[in-house]
């Protein structure tokens, strides 16, 4: 790593080998947590060990010890906006309910880089396997039951753990989530948007009015947007396109209700958006929360053609 990511977060292991944490201190996963104004830690982690990629063991220019890494694309803009926020303070690295470093943060790091330094170098190495081992636990827990290929397990553990240091555990699992579990994603083909486009337009153009003491209520008694919900509902599949439009750019406030009211029209045991996205703090997370709700919806209306389907093959039997 160079010495500019070294500048950006050096994490200095102020606190090696500290006792384990007493009964009554909750279980933390392993990972990085805000240090909150009252000098405890975050309930949540910022990320945790599987969200590392490329994970090293390296010498400084000095020759002492330092773990480097980089956080998942996935979870970039959280670590960025974490960092942003707790510049002048410090985070916290929990290694099996006990903190292991407690670094100054000094400023905001978009390229989700990071490294942990110490006083005490010559204990790194002994921490750096502990890392290396539960992060490909967590690629080793996504690939369970596969058969298992030859070329890969004729390997010895240090290069297949040099590959799943690589990995992206989001991607795997959301290649494994597809594979496994086609029923909740969503595969469609539209050859002409024209008309759901011109709908479209014409609710952006509605909800741009400016009417600020309407509810969601109000908004919905719109005839354009009783024009786009209504060709939704007779035209499911163009979900797909609703999930990319402008209505889920800010889903928190009017449009979580607009969005859950067309799909709950035609799809009445869907959650609610809401649900999933409103506790949510940063853009990664809302996209995960996302993609769970897209799957429940995803898999209604899968069950939907299923059944459609079923239907036209008992009346051609």
């Amino acid at each position: 790593m160079d010495t500019r990511n070294t500048i950006l977060l050096s994490l200095v292991l102020l606190c090696m080998l500290i006792s384990p944490a007493s009964s009554q201190t909750p279980h933390r996963e392993n990972g990085w947590y805000r240090i909150e104004k009252s000098d405890t830690l975050s309930t949540m982690p910022i990320v945790t060990v599987k969200d590392f990629v490329g994970l090293q063991l390296e010498k400084d220019m000095k020759g002492a010890y330092v773990i480097t890494g980089r956080i998942s694309k996935h979870k970039r803009h959280k670590w960025a906006t974490e960092t942003g926020r707790a510049i002048g303070r410090q985070f916290a690295f929990v290694l099996n309910d006990s903190i292991i470093s407690t670094p100054h943060v000094i400023t905001q790091i978009d390229d989700g880089s990071f490294m942990i330094s110490s006083l005490f170098d010559k204990a790194l190495p002994a921490i750096y396997p502990k890392l290396v081992k539960e992060k490909s636990d967590s690629i080793d827990a996504i690939f369970s039951g596969w058969e298992k290929d030859s070329l890969y397990y004729i390997w010895t553990p240090a290069q297949q753990d040099s590959l799943k240091m690589t990995m992206d555990y989001w991607e795997a699992k959301a290649w494994i989530d597809l594979s496994t579990r086609p029923e909740e994603h969503l595969w469609y083909s539209i050859q002409d948007s024209t008309e759901y486009k011109k709908r479209e337009e014409a609710l952006i153009k509605e909800l741009e009015q400016p009417n600020f003491n309407s509810h969601a209520s109000d908004y919905m008694k719109s005839q354009a947007y009783q024009d786009f919900k209504q060709y939704i509902n007779n035209h499911p599949e163009y979900i797909a396109l609703l999930c990319q439009g402008f209505l889920f750019k800010n889903i928190k406030g009017l449009h979580g209700y607009l969005i859950d009211d067309i799909i709950q029209s035609r799809y009445p045991s869907a959650p609610s958006i809401r649900t999933y996205v409103d506790k949510t703090t940063n853009v990664d997370d809302e996209k995960f929360a996302v993609y769970q709700w897209q799957r429940k919806v995803w898999l209604l209306m899968n069950e939907e053609k299923e059944t459609f389907l079923d239907q036209i093959d008992k009346v051609w039997k």
